[in-house]
């Protein structure tokens, strides 16, 4: 079978299946969609930040490039800072770690591993709190980066985001010799 065939035929069992047609989400299924997929990939990180030993929570691939406890807690900074301020909320108020891109850099500076997974943690519930009480402000435009988005732009680029950082977290884990949790269940 030729390749234009395969591709058409795949393109009708789309159509008729109604993938390719246009859907229309609600904020709270948004919500409950990206929360699911939010929980997936927080079990699997702080699983992973669990399965490090401290000693190589500074560990690196290379100069230059975050550590493992920096990404940890990027990822912690994205959801007390980044996603609550995109979506029109604040950080937490108990997070003393200076304004703006300062916060990003106090927190990235955070290297101790309970520490850390507390944040992880928190971070993960707090983004969980900012999202239940955001009725309303899913769908509404937004600018970021110089382009408009709306809530299901930024749901999408958040949780990509979040799997990337997964995956990354994943590479540092083999690359020391660290099975990640839930293949060892396999």
């Amino acid at each position: 079978m030729s390749l234009l065939r395969i591709s058409s035929l795949l393109l009708l069992t789309a159509v008729g299946t109604g993938r390719l047609g246009a859907q229309s989400t609600t904020p709270a299924e948004l919500r409950t969609k990206y929360l699911s997929n939010m929980k997936a990939v927080e079990d699997k990180v702080v699983g992973l930040a669990e399965a490090f030993p401290a000693d190589k929570y500074s560990w690196r691939p290379a100069p230059g490039v975050r550590s493992v406890s920096e990404v940890l807690m990027h990822i912690a900074s994205e959801h007390y800072i980044y996603m609550p301020g995109e979506i029109g909320d604040k950080r937490p108020a108990d997070l003393a770690m200076g304004a703006g891109d300062e916060a990003y850099t106090n927190l990235e500076k955070v290297t101790d591993k309970a520490e850390v997974i507390r944040h992880l943690k928190a971070s993960f519930a707090y983004q969980r709190l900012v999202l239940a009480r955001s009725e309303g402000t899913l769908k509404s435009g937004k600018a970021m980066g110089g382009k408009a988005v709306n809530g299901t732009d930024l749901f999408n680029d958040m949780i990509s985001d979040q799997h990337e950082h997964l995956g990354q977290l994943i590479a540092y884990a083999r690359m020391n010799g660290i099975m990640p949790p839930w293949s060892k269940k396999m």
